[in-house]
């Protein structure tokens, strides 16, 4: 690895990249690179903390005596914390892959850090961001997706809230003293008022999130027993990041980032570490890109030498597994069958799945908000009903009870058939919101999986946080579909992001397909002209 390499990596890592040409070539040669086969120990628990560490590709595991692990990919770092508490390593560091790292001793690195105090604070921030992690769970972030860094909002907001029950606080003192109330009663209760309004507070200000993975932008905000939502936009989907500050932000160093998008701004207000978020947003993204280039041109390498017999390979991309399907003309399509029992039960289920179409249904409390009176009505009916049997009552009489009973089933049909109905579903490619009502119009609206642009969930009151339902707005270019009050609104918004992330890696992998055997059959066909020993016309000279 040349001085170039180690330069170029140094100027596009977040922890480095505001230095200017200078510094980068101060600090340059501090480091030294270390290359580790996979399965390599860099070093073991209990081993002097001497080093700091830079990945420049492929992957390290960290675990410690207890078993408990953490990856760090590429662009990561680690061994800081021994260092910063002058102890021993208290975990195992291991490559996963063969890697490249780059590593700077213990005096180097505090040396850059006294000269460059902003990389300390961005070290300091990344640990806030792992401890985050560990403290709080993400069931909504898949297996092999990776989060990069998570922040919140600045300490300051939570000191600028906590003024309204304080000066309640104040308020209320002076006015229990001036109208010469018991003070040794009130001020007490003002006091607890105060403390829960405190704690409800820095509770909400610890469950807002700002989060940068391998996959998206989100932005989680939980209003404890009021709502909760989460905003998140595809990393394709970004068009660009900025920063804005007031002069109260500058001062303390925090401010906004909004995230800029085909459908308007996600802004990610008073994060603590706005300049992270931006360069580490920048940097998931080249790296996405990096990546999806390098699998792209290692799978055209592959194919070239395949085509052109370099590889010892006879095996032809079209005989190649990947490309083979079965053929399927005339004969029957394999669909998934259910029985009258079963499709009698999914007119009840918020949501099934069917010939691998994720169908979802408004939450049953839906159902019941539009029902409930009929519910009462028809509990009277039957009252009614049993009262006149036994002569409790002499009217109505049992025709007019009966009328009124069949007509109060028909409209509760009508209501439940409105509500069965009303679907939401999910295809290999599609997001459709099926709207019809009984014996009316049916309308279908749909957009291409691969076409959305971000993703909004809401859950906006106590009733839906305790029923655990909510809409899920997408964002689809110059149209937006809203699956209303489905249940479990934060699992319907994951499993369209995963929809709509295998959708836009299948039409990747389709257009570099495309790309691949365009360019190998114009090199096989330049190939077989090059090669070609057929002599060319002569000359009559006779």
């Amino acid at each position: 690895m040349d001085s170039k390499t180690i330069y170029a990596f140094l100027h596009e890592h977040f922890l480095f990249n505001y230095l200017t040409d200078e510094e980068l070539g101060q600090i340059m040669p501090l480091f030294k690179p270390i290359i580790l086969e996979k399965g390599e120990v860099l070093y073991r628990t209990g081993f002097p903390g001497r080093n700091f560490f830079l990945i420049v590709s492929g992957q390290i595991i960290l675990q410690d005596d207890d078993q408990n692990s953490s990856v760090i990919h590429t662009k990561g770092h680690f061994g800081e914390q021994a260092i910063f508490k002058e102890g021993l390593r208290n975990e195992t560091a291991q490559a996963l892959e063969k890697s490249t790292i780059l590593a700077i001793n213990k005096r180097g690195f505090l040396a850059i850090l006294a000269a460059y105090p902003s990389i300390k604070s961005r070290i300091s921030g990344m640990k806030i961001s792992d401890t985050i992690i560990q403290n709080h769970e993400f069931p909504w972030i898949s297996s092999d997706e990776t989060v990069r860094f998570v922040d919140r909002k600045h300490i300051n907001v939570f000191y600028t809230q906590l003024m309204l029950p304080l000066v309640f606080l104040i308020l209320t003192g002076i006015g229990a003293f001036l109208l010469d109330l018991n003070l040794g009663l009130f001020l007490p209760i003002t006091f607890l008022i105060f403390c829960l309004w405190s704690i409800w507070l820095w509770l909400d200000w610890r469950n807002d999130f700002y989060l940068v993975t391998s996959e998206r932008v989100a932005w989680v905000e939980k209003v404890i027993w009021l709502h909760d939502q989460r905003r998140e936009v595809p990393l394709q989907s970004i068009l660009s990041v900025n920063i804005s500050t007031n002069q109260i932000q500058r001062l303390f160093g925090y401010g906004d980032v909004i995230v800029r998008t085909y459908t308007g701004n996600i802004p990610m207000r008073n994060t603590a570490h706005p300049k992270m978020l931006l360069d580490l947003i920048s940097e998931v993204q080249e790296i996405s890109k990096t990546r999806a280039q390098r699998i792209e041109t290692a799978d055209i390498n592959q194919t070239i030498r395949t085509r052109l017999g370099l590889s010892g390979n006879s095996t032809s991309p079209e005989t190649d597994p990947e490309f083979t399907d079965l053929e399927m003309e005339g004969g029957p399509q394999l669909t998934e069958t259910i029985t009258p029992l079963q499709e009698f039960i999914n007119l009840f289920r918020a949501r099934y799945e069917l010939n691998g179409v994720i169908n979802y249904r408004k939450h049953i409390f839906v159902l019941f908000r539009n029902s409930w009176w009929l519910l009462m009505a028809l509990a009277g009916l039957g009252v009614s009903f049993f009262a006149r049997l036994v002569g409790l009552l002499t009217y109505p009489t049992l025709p007019v009870i009966i009328i009124l009973f069949t007509v109060n089933l028909a409209a509760l049909g009508y209501v439940f058939a409105d509500w069965a109905n009303d679907r939401f579903q999910i295809t290999d490619k599609h997001i459709i919101d099926l709207d019809r009502k009984p014996f009316g119009r049916e309308t279908k609206r749909s957009a291409l999986l691969e076409n959305v642009l971000s993703l909004d969930c809401k859950r906006e009151n106590i009733i839906q946080r305790l029923f655990d339902f909510g809409t899920v707005a997408i964002n689809v270019g110059d149209i937006q579909l809203d699956f209303e009050h489905v249940a479990h609104p934060i699992t319907v918004q994951n499993e369209i992001f995963e929809r709509y992330n295998n959708a836009v890696k299948q039409k990747e992998l389709e257009d570099a397909h495309r790309r691949r055997d365009d360019m190998v059959e114009f090199l096989a066909a330049y190939h077989e002209e090059s090669t070609d020993d057929t002599p060319g016309p002569e000359s009559d000279d006779s």
